[in-house]
């Protein structure tokens, strides 16, 4: 797409004059595409139905919701997107005091009347590269802390972001004296995967793997891969025999899938370690971790394909 033919960004002209909205139009209209409201209420249900807004240029003596109202309103509003929009007030010159309101109320500039065509495109344009600029930055700062957290194969939470959210987990268990258990899943001789298909069949595994986990799971609980072919599941509000019942239906869905391979049909198995923060006592994070990983290992012990809940329990 050419730069000629994108979209021009949107500006919300707020005037209850026609003449003034005439001459916004005539001054702006060749770079940005104006949406017009008569008043501040007008104004506000446009704001509420045109996320593609950008800027708002309002005056302050109109009916209904004036300008500074309209102001005080947008910087209240609860969505960042526009809480955060730069507003220029077109004001009278001689009125020093209702620049001064508007300032007051969140006012990003203002306007003298009668507006002059070239200080009126030099502010609006400053505000709104301004704030593009704004919104980009903190993009990218939202896609590089997903990045950081979430593990570039399966999508799922990383390590670090488990750790993260499972001491959160924690302290609200604490603090609410609510239920919380956790999940170690170790796939069965996976290595053995690699080694006979090689690791673009054992990565689509561990995809479908992450697949049915965050199918069978919950929106509230947290599902990630810890490393290689082990992931952990967060179960909050989930007590010992909810998480053992959970745990024991992942095992039967994992052994009885068959993952398409270009050569043939793949099986695999997976063994699970069960903890619970109350029914084990454990006391921090750690301890959850711990007795969930010693049990992840005694079901390996005990033959893999199982699920170990207690550690009393049986080989099968």
């Amino acid at each position: 797409m050419t730069t000629s033919s994108l979209p021009l960004p949107c500006i919300l002209a707020v005037d209850d004059s026609r003449v003034m909205r005439l001459v916004l139009e005539q001054y702006l209209g060749s770079r940005f595409r104006l949406l017009h409201a008569v008043d501040g209420e007008e104004a506000w249900s446009l704001l509420e139905s045109h996320p593609e807004i950008e800027l708002v240029v309002t005056d302050i003596q109109m009916p209904r919701l004036n300008g500074i109202e309209l102001l005080q309103r947008v910087r209240q509003c609860p969505h960042d997107r526009v809480r955060s929009l730069p507003v220029i007030v077109a004001t009278t010159g001689s009125d020093v005091e209702e620049r001064h309101l508007a300032f007051r109320s969140g006012a990003s500039d203002f306007l003298t009347k009668p507006l002059d065509e070239v200080e009126l495109r030099a502010r609006v344009e400053v505000h709104y590269r301004l704030a593009r600029t704004i919104r980009e930055l903190e993009e990218s700062r939202q896609q590089l802390a997903e990045q950081a957290t979430t593990d570039s194969l399966t999508g799922l939470k990383n390590r670090r972001a488990l750790i993260d959210h499972g001491e959160r987990f924690v302290a609200l268990a604490k603090r609410q004296g609510n239920e919380l258990a956790l999940l170690l899943l170790d796939l069965d001789r996976f290595k053995e995967v690699n080694d006979t298909y090689g690791h673009a069949v054992g990565d689509q595994v561990l995809v479908e793997m992450s697949k049915a986990l965050t199918r069978l799971t919950r929106d509230a609980d947290l599902v990630g891969r810890i490393g290689g072919e082990e992931f952990a599941v967060f179960l909050p509000g989930t007590d010992p025999a909810g998480a053992a019942h959970l745990a024991e239906r992942i095992r039967a869905v994992v052994r009885s899938s068959t993952w398409v391979t270009d050569q043939s049909g793949l099986q695999t198995s997976v063994s699970i370690g069960v903890s619970s923060f109350a029914g084990d006592g454990c006391r921090d994070l750690a301890s959850l971790l711990e007795v969930a990983d010693r049990r992840l290992y005694r079901a390996k012990e005990l033959g893999r394909d199982r699920v170990c809940a207690r550690d009393s329990d049986p080989a099968a």
